[in-house]
């Protein structure tokens, strides 16, 4: 991405606070950056023609919402800083157990995603997801580890459809050693869908409405 581009997204997130939305002029926008109120607006269009931003006027404002690929290339630049540096990457996620749509054990059962999960895992998964609802106060982990490279399971084609890729982060359940898998194409979702060898339900006792941490691995 350009780097003036890329520098305005920033800018409006450290003016957003915890939030995702500004409420800014052009003008104002132009003096946080440095540049002319016209190029400031320029990025502003720009930005919102590529969908990292929604605006609209309001009080002879503009109220810009950052959306999920901005925040994506934030989390993600993150990352690579924390990698460049060599700081160790590791986080407690927490959520609810939920019961999913029973997809879980369709998918994970694919010959073209079980010979990856075995070479690229070790595990030959049990067939089927724990999925878990995170808690909002975790949602920047979840945006963070989502937007790291993870191990990446190639997406295959049978005789019948395509199926995509998915990319993979170690983790822990009470020292049961299990892995979060995301869609590489996917909007965001605050459900985390894990696999292990184990039956997790029944090896840890869990069932839905019970309360789950996870320490999850970025660097391993």
């Amino acid at each position: 991405m350009d780097y003036n581009l890329y520098n305005t997204i920033k800018i409006l997130k450290k003016l957003s606070g915890s939030g995702n939305t500004v409420y800014i002029s052009s003008g104002e926008l132009a003096e946080e950056l440095g540049v002319s109120q016209q190029t400031s607006s320029r990025f502003i269009i720009e930005l919102a023609d590529k969908k990292y931003i929604e605006r609209t006027l309001q009080n002879r404002k503009q109220k810009i919402t950052l959306l999920e690929p901005s925040l994506d290339l934030l989390y993600s630049e993150l990352n690579q800083l924390n990698s460049i540096l060599e700081m160790r990457q590791e986080f407690n996620l927490k959520g609810e157990i939920q019961s999913g749509l029973g997809e879980g054990k369709y998918y994970i059962s694919q010959e073209g995603y079980m010979a990856q999960f075995l070479d690229k895992l070790g595990i030959s998964p049990y067939p089927g997801t724990l999925n878990i609802k995170i808690f909002p106060e975790y949602e920047n982990v979840l945006r963070r580890i989502r937007s790291a490279d993870g191990i990446h399971i190639g997406g295959f084609k049978d005789k019948e459809r395509t199926f995509g890729g998915v990319k993979c982060f170690s983790g822990r359940i009470d020292g049961t050693r299990a892995w979060l898998i995301f869609p590489e194409r996917s909007n965001y979702t605050d459900i985390v869908e894990i696999i292990s060898d184990k039956f997790l339900r029944k090896d840890l006792k869990l069932q839905d409405g019970d309360e789950l941490n996870i320490r999850v691995a970025l660097d391993h």
